[in-house]
């Protein structure tokens, strides 16, 4: 076993995806300086971290051994070895005890990266839509305020958006598990730096935890890609459709999320207005309380817990799109995947879709797509 293993439990989207991207695309330069990235690719990561949870790919897909693919690597690797995934942070203390189980021959480090609560607010909304969720941006609003995690709390308050928001983002539950769990030899939490910082400024940070110089990394690949505002609404509205038709993600994952949402409609981004929210007084309340209970664990930021002060960010409000940016959004989602589509399936779809039939239209042509039985998505 390696000396040393590094566990990048998350938050998302908390520059997890930078740091994925840059640790892969510096594999070999990393293993100069005595740090394994095990794994071909990130993906290789992601199936021995839901291997380890005991959870399917996408629902469906088995990834029995890619966990032990892993440990393989890094027992036959002298020095430290890294594994980022974001599902490490949110789970249970008996599943923290069974991860840091397969690791009891070495010493055992443990990262968490967080973001300011304001910018995850919206970074967060967008991403549930990418994974098939269907809640209004009021909705998921009223919901994160309600569950947010306090003493009066009561099971009321507790809608399924809040639930899956909090599960993602209560940074001092996560702390509390991870930082505490017997076998960790050391924990470490990293905040984001604020904006105007340096972009490397947080893989400095990251390579100060794990041991590593990041000055002379190569760029990774473009970050996650995010949507603008009208995309997120088309493909929410698209989500419900779908699930009025039986068909709730995971179920056509693939092509929903990685082909329309990250290849059609984040490449219209630079086109559409980005998701704004200011900042609400509750955010600043929590936030401070947030820090409160994080110093009072005795964590030590690298960074500075400065950087965790919310932030407004500037765009608008979804629930105020004009219903033909929508459309628009929504047609460019079908023109751009019916080629792909037409070239896999051997289907035409009609090009001539007109005002508010574009939702419908492209919630149809996937729906069609992910029923026929020899499709890939």
């Amino acid at each position: 076993m390696a000396e040393r293993v590094v566990l990048h439990v998350g938050a998302m989207k908390s520059g997890t995806s930078y740091i994925q991207g840059q640790l892969f695309v510096n594999k070999d330069a990393l293993a100069e300086q005595g740090v394994l990235v095990p794994g071909r690719d990130w993906g290789h990561q992601v199936s021995g971290v839901l291997d380890v949870l005991g959870k399917l790919r996408y629902g469906r897909d088995r990834v029995d051994g890619s966990w032990q693919k892993l440990l393989d690597e890094i027992d036959a690797w002298p020095g430290t070895a890294v594994v980022s995934m974001e599902f490490l942070g949110p789970v249970s203390r008996d599943k923290v005890g069974q991860v840091v189980s397969t690791l009891s021959d070495t010493h055992v480090s443990v990262v968490l990266t967080a973001r300011d609560l304001n910018r995850s607010i919206a970074a967060m909304w967008q991403e549930t839509v990418q994974n098939g969720r269907w809640w209004t941006w009021e909705e998921y609003l009223d919901g994160l305020q309600r569950a947010r995690p306090r003493p009066e709390r009561t099971e009321a308050d507790i809608t399924k958006a809040g639930r899956t928001f909090w599960r993602q983002q209560n940074v001092v539950r996560i702390s509390r598990y991870w930082g505490r769990a017997e076998g960790v030899a050391d924990y470490s939490f990293v905040t984001v730096p604020a904006p105007g910082a340096a972009p490397e400024l947080l893989m400095q940070r990251f390579g100060e935890v794990v041991g590593f110089t990041a000055d002379e990394l190569m760029p990774g690949p473009r970050a996650n890609a995010s949507l603008g505002a009208a995309s997120a609404e088309a493909l929410r509205r698209i989500n419900a459709n779908l699930a009025e038709q039986g068909l709730e993600f995971p179920i056509g994952a693939r092509l929903r999320k990685h082909v329309l949402a990250k290849e059609v409609l984040a490449a219209r981004s630079g086109e559409e207005p980005k998701i704004g929210l200011p900042i609400a007084p509750w955010v600043h309340e929590y936030a401070k309380h947030m820090v409160a209970e994080l110093q009072d664990l005795g964590i030590e930021p690298v960074g500075a817990w400065s950087d965790l002060e919310p932030v407004p960010v500037s765009g608008i409000d979804p629930g105020t799109l004009a219903e033909e940016d929508v459309h628009a959004a929504a047609r460019a989602g079908l023109t751009g995947i019916r080629p792909r589509l037409e070239a896999e399936l051997g289907r035409e779809w009609p090009t001539d879709v007109a005002g508010g039939r574009a939702v419908t239209e492209l919630a149809g042509v996937v729906a069609e797509s992910v029923r026929r039985p020899s499709n890939a998505w």
